[in-house]
């Protein structure tokens, strides 16, 4: 394989990507690292625009790579991949991918089963929740404005590739879409440490979205005060709550249990 040389120009793009925001946003551009990511990516519909490899990298696969297909490829030394990756320990790949654009509209159609995120300002928590809605079989995702990047380099790599699997509409404004899908037929379950229902007595088999808020606050008062289910997760020790992550992962398997209950694949 021939490899391109990696250009200032793309140096300083790659480093503006991985630590600006607003940069990600304007160029409609994010970073992500690692083999299996880059592999993905390129197997989705996502526009990949080159890929970075370090020579160590190359070293270690001795010119056989996993298919990058016509993708341009730029090798460059294992100290400059140090200093432009967000890893403590990079395993030397890294791409450039091109964001993609999703309408709160794709969300309407059919049985659906939507995540809401009210506020989740932890990159590993949305990460994690993005991977497990898509581990759980979720129609897609809605972060309401005050959620961290869904783009963050640490955002990213929580997901574990699961970015490039279900559509997720960011920086919205999430009670008006929440009256939006309700007017149109959704079930609205919302977590609340207050509730007196149990999660387990929700019925989630006809279009829903549950909220899920943030970690310090939970669900705002405004959604809370909109008309909805309220459900809890009973909890047996000590601990005051769970982490927000864990709590999707329960309810949302078992919206998905409930679900393969009535409509088997």
């Amino acid at each position: 394989m021939t490899f391109k040389e990696l250009s200032k120009g793309q140096i300083n793009l790659i480093k503006a990507l991985i630590n600006q925001k607003n940069y990600r946003k304007r160029k409609g551009l994010f970073i992500i690292e690692g083999l299996r990511a880059t592999q993905e990516a390129i197997n989705s519909d996502y526009a990949v625009e080159f890929i970075v490899l370090s020579d160590d990298f190359v070293k270690k696969y001795g010119g056989k790579f996993p298919g990058f297909g016509n993708v341009k490829v730029y090798k460059i030394t294992q100290n400059l991949f140090k200093t432009l990756s967000d890893t403590k320990t990079p395993q030397g790949i890294m791409a450039v991918v091109r964001m993609k654009k999703f309408e709160i509209a794709n969300f309407y159609e059919g049985n659906f089963l939507v995540v809401a995120l009210d506020g989740i300002k932890d990159p590993g928590n949305m990460g994690t929740i993005i991977r497990t809605a898509d581990a759980a079989g979720a129609s897609g995702i809605l972060a309401g404005k005050g959620c961290v990047d869904v783009y963050n380099p640490k955002v990213i790599r929580s997901t574990m590739g699961s970015i490039f699997h279900l559509p997720v509409v960011e920086e919205i404004d999430l009670q008006r879409v929440l009256e939006e899908l309700s007017i149109k037929g959704a079930k609205i379950v919302v977590t609340s440490l207050g509730a007196k229902k149990s999660y387990l007595d929700a019925d989630y088999t006809s279009p829903v979205v549950i909220v899920f808020g943030s970690e310090a606050e939970g669900v705002s008062k405004e959604i809370l005060n909109m008309p909805s289910e309220q459900v809890k997760i009973p909890l047996f020790g000590k601990a005051e709550s769970l982490n927000v992550a864990v709590a999707c992962g329960i309810l949302l398997y078992e919206a998905a249990r409930q679900r393969r209950a009535l409509f088997p694949l």
